[in-house]
Protein backbone atom coordinates (compact mmCIF):
# COMPACT_ATOMS: atom_id res chain seq x y z
CA UNK A 1 0.00 0.00 0.00
CA UNK A 2 2.94 2.41 -0.17
CA UNK A 3 1.77 3.39 -3.65
CA UNK A 4 -1.32 4.92 -2.09
CA UNK A 5 1.06 6.46 0.55
CA UNK A 6 3.38 8.15 -1.74
CA UNK A 7 0.45 9.40 -3.98
CA UNK A 8 -1.37 10.97 -1.11
CA UNK A 9 1.91 12.64 0.15
CA UNK A 10 2.96 13.84 -3.16
CA UNK A 11 -0.36 15.22 -3.99
CA UNK A 12 -0.32 17.59 -0.42
CA UNK A 13 3.44 18.58 -0.90
CA UNK A 14 2.35 19.72 -4.50
CA UNK A 15 -0.65 21.41 -3.10
CA UNK A 16 1.77 23.07 -0.28
CA UNK A 17 4.41 24.06 -2.62
CA UNK A 18 2.78 25.87 -5.79
CA UNK A 19 -0.60 26.69 -4.43
CA UNK A 20 -1.37 30.96 -2.55
CA UNK A 21 -2.70 30.85 0.93
CA UNK A 22 -6.05 31.36 -0.92
CA UNK A 23 -5.96 28.25 -2.62
CA UNK A 24 -5.02 26.40 0.66
CA UNK A 25 -7.70 27.48 2.60
CA UNK A 26 -10.35 26.34 -0.56
CA UNK A 27 -8.40 23.16 -0.11
CA UNK A 28 -9.10 22.76 3.08
CA UNK A 29 -12.68 23.92 2.78
CA UNK A 30 -12.68 21.41 0.12
CA UNK A 31 -11.26 18.31 2.26
CA UNK A 32 -13.47 18.92 5.54
CA UNK A 33 -16.39 19.30 3.47
CA UNK A 34 -16.00 15.65 1.97
CA UNK A 35 -15.37 14.27 5.74
CA UNK A 36 -18.66 16.39 6.98
CA UNK A 37 -20.12 14.94 4.21
CA UNK A 38 -19.36 11.06 5.21
CA UNK A 39 -19.68 11.74 9.11
CA UNK A 40 -23.82 10.64 9.20
CA UNK A 41 -23.17 7.93 7.05
CA UNK A 42 -20.24 6.81 9.25
CA UNK A 43 -22.38 7.14 12.55
CA UNK A 44 -25.33 5.61 10.95
CA UNK A 45 -23.11 2.32 10.29
CA UNK A 46 -21.83 2.09 13.84
CA UNK A 47 -25.41 2.65 15.19
CA UNK A 48 -26.74 -0.40 12.45
CA UNK A 49 -23.90 -2.33 13.41
CA UNK A 50 -25.33 -2.32 17.36
CA UNK A 51 -28.99 -2.93 16.46
CA UNK A 52 -27.20 -6.13 13.89
CA UNK A 53 -24.86 -7.41 16.15
CA UNK A 54 -25.83 -10.90 15.74
CA UNK A 55 -25.55 -10.76 11.86
CA UNK A 56 -22.07 -10.03 11.70
CA UNK A 57 -21.76 -10.87 7.62
CA UNK A 58 -23.78 -7.77 7.61
CA UNK A 59 -21.20 -5.68 8.71
CA UNK A 60 -18.60 -5.25 5.66
CA UNK A 61 -21.91 -3.66 3.73
CA UNK A 62 -22.42 -1.50 7.00
CA UNK A 63 -18.78 0.68 6.56
CA UNK A 64 -17.02 3.06 4.54
CA UNK A 65 -15.67 0.40 2.67
CA UNK A 66 -12.25 0.21 4.05
CA UNK A 67 -12.27 -3.17 5.03
CA UNK A 68 -11.02 -6.25 2.15
CA UNK A 69 -12.68 -6.59 -0.53
CA UNK A 70 -14.07 -3.89 -3.28
CA UNK A 71 -14.98 -0.84 -1.04
CA UNK A 72 -18.09 -0.51 -3.52
CA UNK A 73 -20.05 -2.76 -1.19
CA UNK A 74 -20.63 -0.25 1.39
CA UNK A 75 -23.99 0.57 2.17
CA UNK A 76 -23.43 4.18 3.24
CA UNK A 77 -20.96 4.50 -0.02
CA UNK A 78 -24.04 3.43 -2.12
CA UNK A 79 -26.06 5.72 -0.28
CA UNK A 80 -23.86 8.72 -0.82
CA UNK A 81 -23.28 7.74 -4.49
CA UNK A 82 -27.16 7.60 -5.03
CA UNK A 83 -27.44 11.71 -3.84
CA UNK A 84 -24.19 12.68 -6.25
CA UNK A 85 -24.84 10.64 -8.83
CA UNK A 86 -28.24 9.31 -9.11
CA UNK A 87 -30.14 6.23 -8.53
CA UNK A 88 -28.83 4.22 -11.64
CA UNK A 89 -24.77 4.86 -11.35
CA UNK A 90 -25.41 3.48 -7.26
CA UNK A 91 -27.20 0.76 -7.98
CA UNK A 92 -24.78 -0.39 -10.90
CA UNK A 93 -21.41 -0.01 -8.61
CA UNK A 94 -23.34 -1.52 -5.76
CA UNK A 95 -24.08 -4.74 -7.99
CA UNK A 96 -20.91 -4.89 -9.73
CA UNK A 97 -18.85 -4.87 -6.05
CA UNK A 98 -21.08 -7.99 -5.89
CA UNK A 99 -20.18 -9.66 -8.27
CA UNK A 100 -16.42 -8.53 -8.19
CA UNK A 101 -16.23 -9.94 -4.47
CA UNK A 102 -17.82 -13.06 -5.56
CA UNK A 103 -14.86 -13.55 -8.35
CA UNK A 104 -11.97 -12.90 -6.33
CA UNK A 105 -13.34 -15.04 -3.76
CA UNK A 106 -13.54 -18.10 -6.24
CA UNK A 107 -10.13 -17.67 -7.15
CA UNK A 108 -8.67 -16.55 -4.12
CA UNK A 109 -10.37 -17.88 -0.91
CA UNK A 110 -10.19 -15.46 2.09
CA UNK A 111 -10.96 -16.33 5.66
CA UNK A 112 -13.62 -14.18 6.31
CA UNK A 113 -13.28 -11.75 9.09
CA UNK A 114 -15.26 -8.97 10.39
CA UNK A 115 -14.79 -5.65 11.67
CA UNK A 116 -16.19 -3.74 14.85
CA UNK A 117 -17.56 -0.58 13.04
CA UNK A 118 -18.29 1.03 16.66
CA UNK A 119 -15.35 2.74 16.49
CA UNK A 120 -16.42 6.44 14.34
CA UNK A 121 -12.86 7.76 14.63
CA UNK A 122 -11.03 4.78 12.97
CA UNK A 123 -13.54 5.20 9.70
CA UNK A 124 -13.36 8.55 9.30
CA UNK A 125 -9.73 8.06 9.34
CA UNK A 126 -10.05 5.90 6.36
CA UNK A 127 -11.50 8.34 4.28
CA UNK A 128 -9.61 11.27 5.13
CA UNK A 129 -6.63 10.30 2.52
CA UNK A 130 -9.53 10.32 0.01
CA UNK A 131 -10.65 13.83 1.17
CA UNK A 132 -7.24 15.36 1.16
CA UNK A 133 -6.50 14.45 -2.55
CA UNK A 134 -10.51 15.65 -3.25
CA UNK A 135 -9.29 19.05 -1.71
CA UNK A 136 -6.19 18.91 -4.09
CA UNK A 137 -8.09 18.09 -7.30
CA UNK A 138 -10.92 20.81 -7.16
CA UNK A 139 -7.18 23.51 -6.98
CA UNK A 140 -5.59 21.84 -9.95
CA UNK A 141 -8.69 20.89 -11.77
CA UNK A 142 -9.76 24.70 -11.39
CA UNK A 143 -6.11 25.62 -12.68
CA UNK A 144 -5.73 23.68 -15.62
CA UNK A 145 -8.18 22.87 -18.41
CA UNK A 146 -8.52 19.17 -18.38
CA UNK A 147 -11.06 19.92 -21.72
CA UNK A 148 -8.18 20.17 -23.94
CA UNK A 149 -7.22 16.34 -23.23
CA UNK A 150 -8.24 13.50 -25.41
CA UNK A 151 -11.40 11.74 -24.24
CA UNK A 152 -8.90 8.99 -24.04
CA UNK A 153 -6.66 10.32 -21.87
CA UNK A 154 -8.95 11.65 -19.42
CA UNK A 155 -10.17 8.07 -18.65
CA UNK A 156 -7.11 6.52 -18.85
CA UNK A 157 -5.98 9.44 -16.29
CA UNK A 158 -9.38 8.70 -14.25
CA UNK A 159 -9.02 4.73 -14.18
CA UNK A 160 -5.33 4.89 -13.42
CA UNK A 161 -5.77 7.43 -10.46
CA UNK A 162 -8.93 4.82 -9.14
CA UNK A 163 -6.37 1.86 -9.29
CA UNK A 164 -3.29 2.93 -7.58
CA UNK A 165 -5.52 5.59 -5.29
CA UNK A 166 -8.19 3.10 -4.36
CA UNK A 167 -10.25 4.75 -1.89
CA UNK A 168 -12.24 3.27 0.55
CA UNK A 169 -16.16 3.36 -0.40
CA UNK A 170 -16.75 7.02 0.98
CA UNK A 171 -13.61 8.88 -0.03
CA UNK A 172 -13.73 7.10 -3.57
CA UNK A 173 -17.65 9.23 -3.77
CA UNK A 174 -16.02 12.70 -2.45
CA UNK A 175 -13.26 12.13 -4.95
CA UNK A 176 -15.75 11.78 -8.19
CA UNK A 177 -17.67 14.33 -6.94
CA UNK A 178 -13.96 16.53 -6.99
CA UNK A 179 -13.43 15.50 -10.50
CA UNK A 180 -16.75 15.23 -12.00
CA UNK A 181 -17.04 19.28 -12.12
CA UNK A 182 -13.77 20.30 -14.39
CA UNK A 183 -13.30 16.69 -16.14
CA UNK A 184 -16.44 14.62 -15.78
CA UNK A 185 -14.67 11.37 -18.62
CA UNK A 186 -12.24 11.12 -16.08
CA UNK A 187 -14.75 10.63 -12.99
CA UNK A 188 -16.88 8.46 -15.29
CA UNK A 189 -13.61 6.25 -15.64
CA UNK A 190 -13.08 6.72 -12.09
CA UNK A 191 -15.82 5.26 -10.97
CA UNK A 192 -16.16 2.30 -13.33
CA UNK A 193 -12.51 1.25 -11.28
CA UNK A 194 -12.11 2.93 -7.81
CA UNK A 195 -14.02 0.35 -5.43
CA UNK A 196 -14.19 -2.41 -7.51
CA UNK A 197 -11.00 -3.64 -9.51
CA UNK A 198 -8.40 -1.55 -7.47
CA UNK A 199 -5.12 -2.41 -5.81
CA UNK A 200 -6.90 -2.01 -2.39
CA UNK A 201 -9.88 -4.45 -3.47
CA UNK A 202 -7.29 -6.98 -5.16
CA UNK A 203 -4.88 -6.94 -2.86
CA UNK A 204 -7.11 -8.01 0.24
CA UNK A 205 -7.63 -4.60 1.49
CA UNK A 206 -6.15 -3.13 4.90
CA UNK A 207 -6.91 -3.31 8.31
CA UNK A 208 -7.41 -0.26 10.17
CA UNK A 209 -7.34 -1.12 14.25
CA UNK A 210 -10.51 0.86 15.91
CA UNK A 211 -9.83 3.02 18.88
CA UNK A 212 -11.07 6.18 20.03
CA UNK A 213 -9.78 9.00 21.88
CA UNK A 214 -11.57 11.24 23.74
CA UNK A 215 -9.92 15.10 22.36
CA UNK A 216 -10.70 13.46 18.85
CA UNK A 217 -14.67 12.59 19.39
CA UNK A 218 -14.48 16.24 21.22
CA UNK A 219 -12.56 18.16 18.44
CA UNK A 220 -15.00 16.28 15.70
CA UNK A 221 -18.85 17.24 18.22
CA UNK A 222 -17.11 20.82 18.02
CA UNK A 223 -17.06 21.06 14.42
CA UNK A 224 -20.23 19.55 13.82
CA UNK A 225 -22.23 21.47 16.07
CA UNK A 226 -20.40 24.33 14.38
CA UNK A 227 -21.71 23.30 10.77
CA UNK A 228 -24.94 22.26 12.11
CA UNK A 229 -25.63 25.61 13.72
CA UNK A 230 -24.58 27.57 10.88
CA UNK A 231 -26.58 25.43 8.26
CA UNK A 232 -24.20 23.58 6.43
CA UNK A 233 -22.14 26.74 6.65
CA UNK A 234 -21.64 26.54 2.86
CA UNK A 235 -19.59 23.18 3.50
CA UNK A 236 -22.29 20.48 3.16
CA UNK A 237 -25.85 20.98 1.52
CA UNK A 238 -28.43 22.61 4.31
CA UNK A 239 -29.54 19.54 3.93
CA UNK A 240 -26.97 17.52 6.38
CA UNK A 241 -27.41 20.22 8.58
CA UNK A 242 -30.06 18.20 10.79
CA UNK A 243 -27.89 14.78 10.53
CA UNK A 244 -24.62 16.83 11.50
CA UNK A 245 -26.55 17.84 14.74
CA UNK A 246 -27.20 14.40 15.65
CA UNK A 247 -23.74 13.29 15.11
CA UNK A 248 -22.53 16.18 17.32
CA UNK A 249 -24.47 14.97 20.62
CA UNK A 250 -23.03 11.23 19.70
CA UNK A 251 -19.73 12.44 19.58
CA UNK A 252 -20.17 13.64 22.83
CA UNK A 253 -21.76 10.81 24.06
CA UNK A 254 -18.56 9.16 22.80
CA UNK A 255 -15.80 11.52 24.62
CA UNK A 256 -17.35 11.04 27.95
CA UNK A 257 -18.08 7.31 27.33
CA UNK A 258 -14.41 7.26 26.39
CA UNK A 259 -12.47 10.03 28.43
CA UNK A 260 -10.12 7.84 29.63
CA UNK A 261 -9.18 6.71 26.25
CA UNK A 262 -5.97 7.97 24.41
CA UNK A 263 -5.32 7.26 20.54
CA UNK A 264 -3.24 10.36 19.11
CA UNK A 265 -3.93 9.33 15.39
CA UNK A 266 -7.68 9.35 15.59
CA UNK A 267 -7.16 13.13 15.79
CA UNK A 268 -6.10 13.74 12.58
CA UNK A 269 -9.75 13.79 10.52
CA UNK A 270 -11.62 15.67 13.58
CA UNK A 271 -8.71 18.33 13.86
CA UNK A 272 -8.91 19.41 10.11
CA UNK A 273 -12.66 19.45 10.39
CA UNK A 274 -12.72 22.12 13.02
CA UNK A 275 -9.80 24.03 10.75
CA UNK A 276 -12.22 24.01 8.36
CA UNK A 277 -15.34 24.69 10.04
CA UNK A 278 -13.85 27.79 12.33
CA UNK A 279 -11.67 29.14 9.25
CA UNK A 280 -15.12 29.03 6.91
CA UNK A 281 -15.15 28.27 2.99
CA UNK A 282 -13.75 30.93 1.40
CA UNK A 283 -16.12 31.62 -1.73
CA UNK A 284 -14.78 30.14 -4.92
CA UNK A 285 -13.14 32.00 -7.97
CA UNK A 286 -15.83 32.24 -10.70
CA UNK A 287 -15.11 30.75 -13.90
CA UNK A 288 -17.73 30.12 -16.74
CA UNK A 289 -16.50 26.92 -17.30
CA UNK A 290 -19.52 25.14 -18.18
CA UNK A 291 -23.34 26.04 -18.29
CA UNK A 292 -25.36 23.51 -16.07
CA UNK A 293 -28.64 25.40 -16.28
CA UNK A 294 -31.16 22.63 -17.80
CA UNK A 295 -34.57 22.74 -19.68
CA UNK A 296 -34.03 26.06 -20.92
CA UNK A 297 -35.80 27.08 -23.88
CA UNK A 298 -35.97 30.16 -26.16
CA UNK A 299 -37.99 33.17 -25.10
CA UNK A 300 -38.24 31.95 -21.61
CA UNK A 301 -37.84 34.64 -19.07
CA UNK A 302 -35.35 34.40 -16.51
CA UNK A 303 -33.57 36.35 -13.40
CA UNK A 304 -30.65 35.04 -12.05
CA UNK A 305 -27.88 36.75 -9.75
CA UNK A 306 -24.20 35.50 -9.35
CA UNK A 307 -20.83 37.19 -10.41
CA UNK A 308 -19.64 38.44 -13.92
CA UNK A 309 -16.94 36.64 -15.33
CA UNK A 310 -15.63 38.06 -18.87
CA UNK A 311 -13.65 35.62 -21.07
CA UNK A 312 -12.59 38.45 -23.94
CA UNK A 313 -15.29 39.81 -25.58
CA UNK A 314 -17.98 37.25 -24.13
CA UNK A 315 -19.36 37.68 -20.67
CA UNK A 316 -21.55 35.41 -18.11
CA UNK A 317 -22.69 35.96 -14.80
CA UNK A 318 -21.77 32.57 -12.67
CA UNK A 319 -22.87 31.00 -9.22
CA UNK A 320 -21.52 27.32 -8.01
CA UNK A 321 -24.05 25.02 -6.94
CA UNK A 322 -23.70 22.10 -4.40
CA UNK A 323 -24.89 18.61 -4.71
CA UNK A 324 -24.01 17.09 -1.52
CA UNK A 325 -20.69 18.44 -0.42
CA UNK A 326 -18.31 22.02 -1.45
CA UNK A 327 -15.64 19.15 -3.10
CA UNK A 328 -18.50 18.82 -5.87
CA UNK A 329 -19.68 22.42 -6.26
CA UNK A 330 -20.25 22.78 -9.95
CA UNK A 331 -20.73 26.04 -12.05
CA UNK A 332 -23.93 27.55 -13.29
CA UNK A 333 -23.37 30.04 -16.11
CA UNK A 334 -25.40 32.07 -17.25
CA UNK A 335 -24.22 33.63 -20.70
CA UNK A 336 -24.95 37.20 -21.62
CA UNK A 337 -25.14 38.59 -25.33
CA UNK A 338 -23.46 41.74 -24.06
CA UNK A 339 -20.65 42.76 -20.97
CA UNK A 340 -22.42 44.74 -18.93
CA UNK A 341 -20.32 47.96 -17.51
CA UNK A 342 -18.90 46.13 -14.45
CA UNK A 343 -15.84 45.27 -13.28
CA UNK A 344 -15.25 41.39 -13.30
CA UNK A 345 -16.10 39.61 -10.42
CA UNK A 346 -18.67 42.12 -9.79
CA UNK A 347 -22.16 40.29 -8.18
CA UNK A 348 -24.81 41.34 -10.46
CA UNK A 349 -28.90 40.48 -10.80
CA UNK A 350 -29.58 39.94 -14.69
CA UNK A 351 -32.79 39.78 -15.84
CA UNK A 352 -34.06 39.08 -19.84
CA UNK A 353 -35.33 36.83 -22.26
CA UNK A 354 -33.68 33.82 -23.38
CA UNK A 355 -32.60 33.12 -26.97
CA UNK A 356 -30.41 30.72 -29.05
CA UNK A 357 -27.74 31.91 -31.18
CA UNK A 358 -25.67 29.74 -33.01
CA UNK A 359 -26.60 26.29 -30.96
CA UNK A 360 -25.91 27.81 -27.37
CA UNK A 361 -28.75 29.74 -25.02
CA UNK A 362 -27.86 33.60 -24.15
CA UNK A 363 -29.85 35.57 -22.21
CA UNK A 364 -30.91 38.97 -24.02
CA UNK A 365 -30.45 41.46 -21.12
CA UNK A 366 -33.10 43.63 -20.65
CA UNK A 367 -31.72 44.80 -16.40
CA UNK A 368 -29.12 44.44 -14.71
CA UNK A 369 -28.60 45.39 -11.36
CA UNK A 370 -25.02 45.36 -9.38
CA UNK A 371 -25.80 43.99 -5.64
CA UNK A 372 -23.95 42.90 -2.63
CA UNK A 373 -22.36 39.52 -2.55
CA UNK A 374 -24.54 37.08 -0.77
CA UNK A 375 -23.74 35.76 3.02
CA UNK A 376 -24.14 32.35 1.47
CA UNK A 377 -22.53 32.76 -2.38
CA UNK A 378 -23.81 28.69 -3.28
CA UNK A 379 -27.01 27.46 -4.71
CA UNK A 380 -28.34 24.20 -3.84
CA UNK A 381 -30.09 21.40 -5.71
Amino acid sequence: MSVRTTLYGAAALALATLCTPDALRSALAGASSALFEATPFLFAGALLELLLRRRCALLEHLGCGCGSGPSARSLPAAAATWIAFGPLVAVERYLAALLVAQILHRVSPRKKTHRSLAHPLSELAAVFPAALLAGVAMQFASTFDSRSLPQAAAAFFGAALGFVASPCGLGAVALAGALRVHAPVAAAAFLCVAGLVDLRALAGGRHIEPGDDALAYAMLAFALGIVAWRHGDALVHPAFAAALAGCACAALVCAYAHRRSRRAAGRAAPALMLAGAILGAPPPQYHATETTLTDLFAGERLTFTGALDRDGSSSAVVRYAITCCRADAAPVAVRLDRSPPYPNGTWLRVEGRVAQNAGAFRLVTEHAERVAPPADPFLYR
